[in-house]
């Protein structure tokens, strides 16, 4: 039984589930899913989760997310990024030192209005559905979290950053927003993650490369793929009330939430809970 992740660079002009579709094609009846979508113009780290790793995909996206991107000043489009058809233009580039400032105040928890061009869902179906028939939906500000913006050059009206991001965060609406207090126009442009739930993009292989020969030396075991949460070792008698689904009395000095649970050999038994004094299941692999 494969179970674990596999760390996929996605390229260009590919969506999220056609590399699932082919990712299902090896794989057989293995349960799999993802861990963060990527627009098919976006490229970079794609976590597939399978078997049993399904269980766990909440807590890989969950994580913080860094990505590259370039922000095109000048044009607003339909979508927010370059598939979409312009609908209005400005003659404004900004400087750098303004562009500093404006990238700084964007820093921290902030309000964004997710694009009608996603995959959000509204009454059961997918915001992009309604765009593609010019329905215009009031959808309200969600909160999310930048941990960081970095500069790195403007080239002509080419502004690239580096974003470390939370949950949610649409970087094609950033990138709008950004330009809008900057008193311009802006579109994303190029867009690659390459830091998802802690792996990098230098650990990210190329789908065309895995096969039914190779993908059980290529995934990640679930323990290792959850090095996002810290773990905790405990002795047998609390692996067996916890994995009884009884919660531990345990004061711990780690303040976080969600731990990975091992049990004297080493061996991953799923997430706990570390709750006012007391450790608790809150998802265990499942017992074959």
């Amino acid at each position: 039984m494969l179970s674990g992740v596999l760390i996929i660079d996605k390229p260009y002009r590919v969506s999220s589930g056609e590399h699932i579709r082919k990712l299902k094609k090896i794989i057989g009846k293995e349960k799999i899913g993802h861990a963060g979508t990527l627009d098919p113009l976006a490229t970079g780290i794609l976590i597939v989760c399978l078997g049993q790793m399904t269980r766990f995909t909440d807590y890989l996206a969950a994580h913080s997310k860094t990505y590259e991107a370039e922000i095109l000043f000048g044009n607003q489009t339909s979508t927010g990024d370059m598939e979409g058809e312009i609908i209005n233009s400005s003659l404004f580039t900004p400087k750098k030192n303004e562009i500093i400032n404006v990238l700084n105040s964007f820093v921290g928890d902030i309000c964004q209005i997710p694009p009608m061009y996603s995959s959000l869902k509204y009454k059961g179906k997918s915001l992009y559905k309604y765009a593609r028939k010019g329905i215009s939906l009031d959808i309200k500000p969600r909160k999310i979290t930048i941990n960081s913006i970095k500069y790195i050059s403007l080239e002509d009206k080419t502004l690239k950053i580096i974003i470390n991001c939370g949950k949610g965060t649409y970087i094609r609406v950033l990138a709008q927003d950004i330009a809008k207090k900057l008193g311009t126009l802006g579109t994303l442009g190029n867009l690659r993650r390459i830091e998802s739930a802690n792996f990098k993009i230098e650990e990210a292989q190329d789908l065309d490369l895995i096969d039914q020969d190779n993908i059980s030396k290529k995934i990640i075991p679930p323990g290792d793929a959850l090095n996002c949460l810290n773990k905790i070792q405990c002795a047998p008698e609390i692996i067996d009330k916890i994995t009884k689904g009884q919660k531990v009395e345990m004061k711990l000095t780690s303040e976080d939430r969600f731990l990975r649970l091992f049990d004297e050999n080493k061996i991953f038994k799923g997430i706990v809970e570390n709750c006012e004094g007391y450790l608790k299941p809150k998802r265990l692999l499942t017992i074959d």
